[in-house]
């Protein structure tokens, strides 16, 4: 097996099924929420519990003219609607292998930063959370 180190220019990230083209950086987080039980007056655990499992990260672009950014790629609803902010799904997938490095089913975006500079590109990140997050060997079978 061919030993290649993956790079960030080698991967591709979908919001919604669709192609997040303007992705410059992308980071998470996995937290499977495990946790020490201890017996009656013991100082060591005796095991390691399993509970919630949840992800957090961040995505990081640039913001393109008449885009629409994030309620245009259906990640944010309209502020009117704003109860109704839907389930977005976030794959990262390897460009040439289609493996999927990470998959969330349901993710919603819990915020949003926009920052323009004089003579640099504009930039629009956002955060997100998720429920589900599966893996490369999660999504065989």
């Amino acid at each position: 097996m061919n030993m290649i180190t993956l790079t960030g220019a080698l991967i591709k990230v979908y919001i919604n099924n669709t192609l997040y083209k303007e992705v410059q950086q992308i980071s998470y987080t996995i937290d499977y929420g495990e946790y020490p039980i201890y017996g009656i007056d013991s100082a060591h655990p005796q095991e390691i519990a399993p509970s919630k499992v949840l992800v957090q990260g961040s995505i990081a672009g640039i913001r393109i003219r008449n885009s629409g950014g994030l309620q245009a790629n259906d990640a944010r609803p309209l502020i009117k609607d704003i109860l109704a902010a839907p389930y977005i799904s976030i794959r990262i997938q390897d460009r040439q292998s289609k493996e999927d490095l990470l998959f969330v089913m349901s993710a919603k975006v819990s915020n949003q930063r926009f920052m323009a500079s004089v003579k640099r590109s504009v930039s629009l990140s956002f955060d997100f959370v998720g429920m589900l997050p599966m893996e490369p060997i999660d999504r065989i079978g």
